[in-house]
């Protein structure tokens, strides 16, 4: 069983953490590989292992993703929703070839409209902002063609399931069952009483635009990484994509310990 060893140096100084886990998993048999850069180093893995935070969860799962090869994280970080080992349990990794898989949702974003077409993938959300700047955007949001209505507010987040207890909870958003095949869409800092959160089946299409009249720049960010920008005529069409992450779930993990953990 080859396993991969994904770690942040940040958290996990010197790769304490990280040796001591490769040390277990040899143990028990697998084949260890820690990663230094070369993607190529997932293919044929049958799971990789995150140290860190769930920046790092994030980062490492992208490149898990088209290879699906299952994650899980090992959390060393301030938050750890998307991780589910904690240091002081490695020991239960001697039965990582146990632990249940499970598939999770991830968002792609079609950026229509423009010279060529682009896409984006999210683990956690999309993000629809104005960047640096600290101004209002306009957004017209419609699902399977029926318009939503407009959003006016700092920006909009679509979210998965797994990514609700990202920027969408701070937001305002719910905090969503990962089992729930579904995605979100939380407004940040709406300018009206009437924007809500709205919690979509894995089904439908959503279509976010500038509004018409919306001449400032926006941007549109996937799991925080490095934006794009919609131009007047651009729009974006989100759908859940056909290939879902494979998550690796401890049996001692529980969702809602999680809450509890972090006091929501």
């Amino acid at each position: 069983m080859k396993v991969v060893l994904f770690s942040n140096s940040y958290n996990d100084p010197n790769l304490t953490v990280t040796a001591a886990a490769e040390t277990i998993l040899r143990e028990a048999g697998a084949e260890c590989h820690r990663f230094t850069g070369d993607e190529s180093i997932f293919d044929g893995a049958y799971a990789a292992l995150s140290f860190g935070g769930d920046g790092t969860f994030l980062r490492c799962a992208k490149i898990a993703l088209p290879r699906r090869v299952a994650v899980l994280g090992v959390c060393l970080g301030h938050t750890g929703y998307l991780s589910r080992i904690q240091p002081e349990r490695l020991d239960n990794l001697r039965n990582l070839h146990t632990f249940p898989l499970r598939e999770r949702a991830v968002l792609q974003a079609r950026l229509l409209g423009g010279e060529r077409e682009e896409s984006l993938t999210a683990v956690n959300d999309l993000v629809f902002s104005r960047g640096m700047e600290v101004q209002t955007v306009s957004l017209e949001i419609s699902v399977d063609g029926e318009p939503l209505g407009s959003f006016l507010g700092d920006g909009v987040i679509v979210s998965t399931a797994i990514g609700s207890t990202g920027y969408a909870l701070s937001a305002g958003g719910p905090a969503t069952d990962p089992e729930l095949n579904a995605f979100l869409v939380t407004p940040i800092c709406a300018h009206t009483s009437r924007s809500h959160p709205f919690v979509f089946s894995a089904g439908r299409t959503l279509c976010v635009t500038p509004s018409q009249t919306e001449r400032r720049k926006i941007y549109l960010s996937a799991d925080g990484g490095e934006p794009c920008r919609l131009r007047p005529g651009h729009s974006a069409e989100i759908r859940v994509s056909d290939i879902p992450l494979i998550c690796l779930e401890p049996n001692e993990h529980d969702f809602f310990e999680s809450i509890r953990i972090h006091r929501l």
